[in-house]
């Protein structure tokens, strides 16, 4: 078994709406948000250089932790997030697993 971070370290929370497709219109449609307790969120945006000028990959990057993120849903693209009283939408969902078995230790998800 992987060591997983301190609980202390996982201060963090957020709203999570999560994405549940399109209506009759192509408008997106979210379930009911919920809070998410007990992550990390990584504020701090990153780029990166195109031929056009710079692209934003990402705004912030939340770490939610199995056994101490509290719920652990399974994350999707395009749900929205809610923190420091703003709207982020999710672009990548990483699950990672730990080392030789295959249990999921955490997920990192990148938003803008």
């Amino acid at each position: 078994m992987m060591p997983k971070p301190p609980a202390e370290f996982c201060v963090d929370s957020f709203e999570y709406k999560e994405y549940t497709g399109t209506n009759e219109w192509s408008e997106p449609e979210y379930a009911r948000p919920f809070v998410i307790e007990h992550c990390r969120i990584d504020r701090g945006a990153s780029y990166t250089s195109t031929t056009s000028g710079k692209q934003l990959l990402y705004n912030a990057v939340l770490f939610c932790y199995e056994g101490i993120t509290s719920p652990l849903p399974k994350f999707k693209p395009q749900s929205i997030i809610r923190f420091d009283g703003n709207d982020h939408t999710v672009t990548k969902v990483i699950p990672i697993y730990e080392a030789y078995r295959p249990v999921l230790y955490s997920y990192e998800l990148e938003v803008v």
